[in-house]
């Protein structure tokens, strides 16, 4: 699954979340993530019972004190300096203590798919934002190790955020992060275009790479990480892989390793259902420019009739 569309399927199920069931009990539970002299962030956590299933929906957002007074939506327009936000209704999705006077946040415009993840930080005793990231299709904070964060930007190349210090770190690809020693992470990703799945071990303050196992996808099923914490991925890691972290770092596949294979059948199903999926998007973007050229050539022609004789 690449970036933008886990990336849609989450932005919908937040909205989905949201608007559960008007019918039914309703429960609200606030909790203090974050309290010092001048910032204050608070968790409220709404459940919803669905009736159709008789269980509780959960869907969190973060309130923000500054001064002791809840941070309007106009506040913090005003602090995201961005022009087009001014008179936005923002919903705060995700907070991530950075230390005791900032948090890392992630933000949608109620009414449109625009997104922002910032550093709110009041050091000195005055709210300051810095955007991390911007976009149109998801700018949540991802599972990662102890003390970092990873986001993804608009094109999908992985960010990793260091809370102590605070230090931003840019990694060119979609990656998921398995774990992290230092300056090294333990990246995974799949490389669709070359059919093959890629364990990498990166320098994260250059972006370099120091060693990487390539596992072809005709043998091996795509593991599910996407969602895993970052516990669970470690222990993918190393169950699955020999890693070196000497003078010549090195990652190599365990003979003993837990990796579901694939038969030659399977993998011929799911190359079909690719050429079906592909085959598709491409006549749906067919149909959409061929749609757009028909509309601006009625347009083009009704302001032709429009136009006096000379």
């Amino acid at each position: 699954m690449n970036v933008k569309t886990s990336a849609a399927m989450r932005f919908s199920v937040l909205l989905l979340s949201a608007a559960l069931l008007v019918s039914g009990c309703t429960r609200t539970k606030r909790e203090t993530v974050l309290s010092s002299d001048t910032l204050k962030v608070v968790a409220v956590t709404e459940s919803r019972l669905d009736i159709n299933v008789s269980k509780y929906q959960h869907y969190t957002t973060f309130e923000l004190y500054v001064d002791g007074e809840k941070l309007s939506d106009r506040a913090f327009a005003g602090l995201l300096e961005d022009p087009g936000a001014t008179d936005d209704r923002f919903v705060h999705t995700d907070a991530v203590v950075l230390d005791d006077h900032a948090v890392l946040l992630a933000s949608h415009n109620r009414d449109s798919p625009r997104c922002w993840t910032t550093r709110l930080s009041t050091s000195g005793g005055k709210p300051r934002l810095e955007e991390l990231v911007t976009g149109t299709v998801d700018c949540s904070i991802r599972p990662a190790p102890a003390g970092w964060s990873a986001l993804y930007d608009e094109p999908g190349n992985l960010i990793l955020i260091r809370a102590k210090p605070f230090q931003i770190h840019p990694m060119a690809g979609y990656w998921y992060v398995l774990w992290i020693e230092g300056d090294v992470a333990a990246l995974y990703q799949k490389d669709r275009e070359r059919e093959r799945l890629v364990v990498r071990l990166a320098r994260i303050s250059s972006d370099t790479s120091l060693a990487e196992q390539v596992l072809p996808m005709q043998q091996y099923a795509e593991p599910e990480l996407l969602d895993a914490s970052p516990e669970a991925r470690r222990q993918w890691l190393f169950d699955n892989f020999r890693v070196s972290m000497g003078h010549t770092p090195s990652i190599q596949l365990r003979a003993d390793n837990r990796l579901e294979t694939i038969t030659p059948e399977v993998w011929a199903q799911y190359q079909a259902i690719d050429r079906e999926n592909n085959a598709l998007d491409a006549r749906a973007r067919d149909e959409g420019e061929a749609w757009h050229e028909a509309q601006r050539k009625a347009l083009d022609a009704g302001r032709a009739e429009q136009s006096p004789a000379r």
